[in-house]
């Protein structure tokens, strides 16, 4: 059976990349692998034939037959026969992880990671700086997150570089509050023999007060147990005993944070029957589902839990790359989103956060009626932010609309030899006039990129602009408008390149050669975006002279001639 996963960009600067997962699976197969599904889903096909015999009106859903000992039997059954993971414990009452939700978040974060070497300026030409360390924050009673992290969809992949030495192999700390889950997650933890790459940890429920004006919230209660943990030692020093809040240095360092957060704000609201279909919500304890503030003028849920992580990463900032969180609702997301457009060190630069759509397929059985005909899909978000600066050219801050390319028809005569060289001329005549705006131009061989990333192509003439104060060679800009800030790419707000190619080689019967402008944008911030509009909106009319000034100004020529 094979995994399948796909990352794609979004088509805009302001929507989620879309994160799509399936894990295929044939219950039948299943159960013939695995004893304990075979029971349960011979219990579930009883109770779907008894209802459907039933004579009331009511229709019953597949997932209305579904219990507690079916989830964790297909949740036990998926990890081993497509990752070779045990979990023993899944003790009922509390959350069973849907596998492909949990992996999609997996494979998401591993993307992330992937990309730092091309997305993060500390990161580029300097080799592999990560950690090899992570943190999962409510580990559950499951400790899916970990366990997965160890698997072939993360650690195991060689992507990340060789993990076949101590010092290279992956270690993930797994936080809760919660004494039981705890003791289960350890337990899933030794039947997969990882005490030595997965310590799990148990934390003090974070107050809502501040000490050393440190939120103590989520996030520092699991880097005070990390730096406890002798597997999370920097350079062998002994930081366990250094109580000094406001030293990050007393901190061990990590490649990520995730958390599955609690979606409810209160008690009432995780008793209450869904809106749909009136069922009982999943099976889940109270500190799995609900985070109520301590302060009654803060947010509870998953909002007020990812503001807290948020306050949290503000003290610790570059000690951790990045700092993620699953998202249940797309509202949340965007209250969360612009929270982070504010805090010092992000300041609204695009690429430094990161959001994303989940989408995985509903699983059923190759007999189900419903199999061919539903084609519903689970969809849940995510959201990442760092406070390491990015590159120009993040893949992130791609601006995919307006005018991407356009085709401008060049007159060859004994004026104009070289239709390229027109139209470089051309565009660098207009950059040179941009009202308002000092901007630099370099003329350039330069590669096509590819979300992001050098195409590996042949290099092509490129005309790259930035603003003329980004360009300065010690890397410290003027900054001049209240939209400038520390943080941004050294370029500044945006980057354009203009890669300049002949269409067609041979003169028609006009005379003309066929030029292409392939535009290639990158904007950093809200600023950069209004620039960047401005700018190559005007393009192929001032390029191509098709444009009304331009018409104008060849009828006067026209005149004159006359």
């Amino acid at each position: 059976m094979t995994v399948n996963y796909q990352l794609t960009p979004s088509s805009t600067t302001s929507s989620p990349d879309t994160s799509r997962f399936s894990l295929p699976c044939e219950f039948d197969q299943l159960a013939s692998a695995y004893p304990e599904f075979h029971h349960e889903l011979e219990g579930l096909n009883k109770r779907r034939k008894k209802h459907n015999n039933d004579r009331s009106p009511k229709k019953y859903s597949l997932s209305s037959q579904v219990n507690h000992s079916f989830n964790a039997a297909l949740t036990r059954a998926l990890l081993h026969s497509h990752f070779g993971l045990y979990m023993p414990s899944l003790p009922e009452g509390r959350l069973c992880p849907p596998v492909p939700n949990r992996c999609n978040y997996v494979a998401w974060l591993k993307q992330l990671l992937l990309r730092n070497s091309t997305d993060l300026h500390r990161f580029c030409n300097a080799g592999n700086n990560l950690q090899y360390k992570g943190i999962d924050i409510g580990t559950g009673v499951s400790a899916i997150y970990p366990l997965l992290l160890t698997s072939s969809l993360f650690a195991k992949s060689n992507e990340f570089g060789s993990n076949d030495t101590l010092s290279t192999k992956w270690k993930f700390i797994a936080t809760d509050i919660d004494p039981i889950a705890i003791e289960s997650a350890s337990k899933n933890v030794q039947a997969n023999h990882l005490q030595d790459e997965i310590c799990v940890a148990l934390v003090k429920e974070s107050p809502s007060s501040s000490t050393s004006n440190v939120a103590r919230g989520p996030l520092l209660a699991a880097m005070d147990a990390a730096k406890k943990e002798s597997m999370f030692k920097q350079g062998g020093a002994d930081i366990s005993h250094n109580n000094e809040l406001d030293n990050v240095e007393c901190y061990p360092r990590f490649d990520f944070v995730m958390t599955n957060p609690p979606f409810y704000a209160s008690v009432e609201e995780v008793a209450t029957p869904r809106a749909g279909d009136k069922r009982s919500r999943t099976d889940i304890s109270v500190n799995e589902g609900v985070y109520a503030s301590a302060d009654v003028t803060s947010e509870g849920g998953e909002v007020g839990f990812i503001s807290a992580l948020i306050t949290d990463s503000s003290f610790f900032q570059n000690h951790v790359t990045w700092y993620t969180s699953l998202i249940a609702k797309r509202s949340s997301l965007d209250t969360i989103y612009h929270k982070l457009q504010s805090v010092e060190g992000i300041w609204g630069n695009r690429g430094q956060i990161r959001t994303v759509e989940f989408q995985h397929n509903n699983i059923y059985d190759e007999n189900s009626e419903r199999k061919k005909n539903d084609h519903n899909v689970r969809v849940r978000w995510g959201i990442a932010w760092t406070f390491e600066r990015t590159v120009g050219r993040v893949s992130s801050c791609r601006v995919r609309g307006g005018p991407q390319s356009f085709v401008v028809s060049i007159a060859v005569s004994d004026d104009v030899i070289d239709a390229n060289d027109e139209v470089s001329s051309r565009l660098l005549t207009y950059f040179s006039e941009v009202r308002d705006l000092s901007l630099k131009c370099i003329d350039q061989c330069r590669e096509r990129n590819t979300d992001g990333m050098p195409s590996g192509g042949t290099k092509m003439r490129c005309i790259t602009v930035i603003e003329e104060r980004f360009s300065t060679s010690d890397g410290t800009p003027a900054l001049q408008h209240k939209q400038d800030n520390t943080n941004l790419p050294q370029e500044g707000h945006f980057v354009i390149d203009a890669f300049i190619s002949t269409k067609n080689t041979q003169q028609n019967s006009s005379n003309n050669v066929d030029v292409e402008v392939s535009l290639e944008v990158f904007a950093h911030t809200a600023f950069g975006t209004s620039l960047v509009n401005k700018i190559c909106g005007q393009l192929p009319g001032e390029i191509g002279r098709t444009n009304r000034r331009w018409r104008r100004l060849l009828k006067r020529q026209e005149a004159d001639m006359c």
